[in-house]
């Protein structure tokens, strides 16, 4: 069966309070009849003192002194205190009681040699009964036995029992209505939050829950929501972003092969000029589908975390060689020059992919943005639990206005736009590939533009 909060707070609230009360009432009740036996002993121990002064021993047997005394002062005191005496020989045979026992006697213990304390039967009421011996030059000349009826607090004790019995399901009833009152006012505040995110939709991402200024759990509630609502509208902006962005760039080179195609066809050409045409659209196509292949590249770097990557060992010298020779073409053909200070301790524990990712971008862009006859120096600096690469080139420098902004997708440098061909795509990835590496990267551009990244040993 399932139960609203409300009902469940007051589940457990009626069982708190039951487990408890139990407890406390079954204290209360023990310390109850505990202190009500203890003042009928405390009692019956004073009757003891007293009687034992008044008896007498003479040779073999024993006797009330001033009985006609002690009976007048028995008759008065059963009136308001019922007591019961009666006096044994050493051999057990009543010897002497009060009146109020008239046919009946107390049972004694012949066996018990010391005062002891009992609870007795006579005539099917009970009652708490002392007895003690009565003893002359060492020798138990008989006992005696006094008794008080239990009536009156067994009536206590069961009265008080009665109450605690009616109050116990009563006090139960009301602490469930009113922890339904009490949490239905304590999670109000929960279910407006409720009412308040049910309401948001990708249409009003904009909207937030009221936060309070309490300093408990619902302030703590409100702004993990809040912060929450924040992360997704922040990255829903940014996909609606990236989409008109990544629809743009891919439309412009469409309509422009578009449109070739329609002046080609328009009327007939030298087969020189298709093949020139085609060649040209050919390469608007590669460039397309390079941009297509990034983009799925930053896809995938979205949906990784580095936990279900695999890793293995490298030598970061060992990658940036194979990078370089890759664009050595470009190299020789700009007469760059490169600076690559080996390092023999260059050992990591990265997924190479996408190590590989962020050097071939970073490389590629030293190289294309690199001026001609210039120097690119890459260096290596290990340390204990990282290496820091540098990678630096002179040229058109990064405003330094926009040097947060380089790694936004689709972003182009203001100076680079309309001098270098490129889609924007390169440092997006460079972005996404080493905050899965948990590479942390630095970037400067004054009269040489640098990347630096300081690369940990092991994930």
């Amino acid at each position: 069966m399932k139960l609203s909060i409300r009902n469940r707070i007051a589940l457990y609230s009626v069982l708190g309070i039951a487990s408890i009360s139990i407890v406390v009432f079954i204290a209360i009740y023990f310390t109850v009849k505990n202190t009500v036996f203890s003042e009928i002993d405390v009692a019956l121990k004073f009757e003891a003192k007293k009687h034992i002064n008044e008896v007498m021993f003479s040779k073999d047997s024993v006797y009330f002194a001033y009985k006609d005394e002690w009976l007048e002062r028995e008759h008065i005191e059963i009136e308001v205190y019922p007591l019961f005496v009666e006096l044994y020989s050493a051999k057990g045979q009543g010897l002497d009681k009060s009146p109020n026992l008239r046919e009946s006697s107390l049972e004694i213990d012949l066996q018990q040699e010391n005062t002891f304390m009992s609870n007795q039967k006579l005539d099917g009421e009970n009652i708490r009964q002392i007895q003690f011996p009565l003893i002359e030059n060492n020798t138990i000349q008989g006992f005696i036995a006094i008794a008080i009826p239990l009536g009156d607090a067994e009536l206590v004790i069961k009265t008080l029992l009665d109450t605690l019995l009616f109050i116990y399901p009563i006090l139960l009833v009301i602490t469930f209505f009113m922890s339904r009152f009490i949490s239905q006012i304590t999670i109000k505040p929960v279910t407006f939050i409720a009412k308040t995110v049910n309401e948001i939709s990708s249409n009003n991402l904009n909207k937030r829950v009221p936060e309070t200024s309490n300093g408990d759990e619902l302030e703590t509630l409100s702004k993990a929501i809040n912060n929450f609502l924040n992360r997704i509208d922040a990255a829903v902006k940014r996909e609606k972003q990236f989409t008109a962005d990544a629809s743009h760039q891919l439309r412009t080179p469409l309509a422009i092969l578009k449109g070739n195609l329609e002046v080609l066809i328009r009327k007939r050409r030298e087969p020189e000029q298709y093949v020139e045409e085609i060649k040209n659209n050919i390469n608007k196509i590669d460039g397309m589908s390079d941009a297509v292949e990034k983009l799925l590249i930053l896809a995938r770097l979205n949906s990784h975390t580095l936990k279900n990557l695999e890793t293995e060992e490298l030598c970061l010298y060992d990658e940036i060689e194979a990078i370089l020779i890759n664009y050595k073409k470009d190299i020789l053909k700009k007469g760059i020059s490169i600076t690559l200070d080996k390092s023999e301790d260059c050992q990591i524990q990265t997924h190479k992919t996408y190590l590989r990712l962020v050097l071939d971008n970073l490389i590629s862009n030293a190289v294309k943005y690199g001026e001609d006859q210039t120097r690119i120096s890459i260096s290596l600096e290990p340390t204990t639990h990282h290496l820091k690469l540098s990678i630096c080139n002179k040229g058109q420098k990064i405003p330094a206005d926009e040097i947060n902004d380089i790694f936004n997708p689709f972003f182009r440098n203001r100076y680079h736009e309309n001098t270098e061909k490129g889609y924007g795509l390169g440092l997006a990835i460079v972005a996404k590939a080493i905050d899965l590496l948990k590479i942390k990267i630095h970037v400067s551009s004054d009269e040489y533009t640098c990347f630096s990244l300081k690369i940990p040993r092991t994930p």
